[in-house]
């Protein structure tokens, strides 16, 4: 468990955290990016691609990911994401922060009782979004604004939204995820004690 370095340990938000050679899995994905557009894009690497990703991540080696959900998330400046939950069983995210050039998106996590008067869309199985959602009705329970280099242990099965309006800067964050056999099953509190041993 050596190989990891925590820097902020938020759970059951997140944990950011680095390890060794996360300088060249950064600098690999650049270069996989394809041309950003005006709006967010969820892009997902060609197989080849994904799968050196994966080498180069030795978070392969403590949990089994997907080869055809190695993606990047393409967010333009001045966009706000609702409040959601990220899949219909998907529990928790492994994101490395490729690209960002500012400290101005702040993640957001709202609890559920809070929410609950919103009516919920699936967009057909990818996500639980609160349709309607209006975050200055709410206050969060946890924020983070991540930071470049790094990875983030990420709880996507609390509500949580993300906001880059005040941003003049495009993000990008490569998102790995458990094999499909054990979605659902395994929770963040399992993922950590995979990663980090407790």
């Amino acid at each position: 468990m050596s190989q990891y370095q925590i820097i902020e340990d938020c759970s059951p938000y997140y944990i950011r955290f680095t390890h060794k050679g996360i300088n060249d899995l950064i600098e690999y994905c650049k270069k996989c990016t394809p041309e950003v557009q005006q709006k967010f894009r969820h892009y997902p690497l060609p197989p080849t691609e994904a799968n050196e990703v994966l080498k180069l991540t030795p978070i392969s080696t403590l949990m089994p990911l997907q080869v055809n959900r190695v993606s990047l998330f393409m967010s333009p400046p001045g966009i706000y994401y609702r409040a959601h939950k990220d899949g219909l069983a998907d529990r928790f995210s492994i994101n490395y922060t490729v690209i960002i050039k500012d400290d101005k998106c702040i993640t957001s996590w709202y609890k559920d009782d809070d929410l609950k008067q919103y009516p919920i869309d699936t967009l057909g199985g990818l996500s639980r979004e609160c349709v309607g959602f209006d975050p200055i009705q709410h206050k969060s329970i946890k924020n983070m604004i991540a930071q470049p280099g790094e990875c983030i242990l990420f709880n996507t099965d609390i509500f949580h939204d993300w906001d880059n309006k005040n941003s003049d800067n495009y993000r990008i964050v490569l998102t790995l995820r458990i094999k499909e056999s054990l979605r659902g099953k395994t929770y963040f509190e399992d993922a950590r004690k995979m990663l980090f041993g407790y």
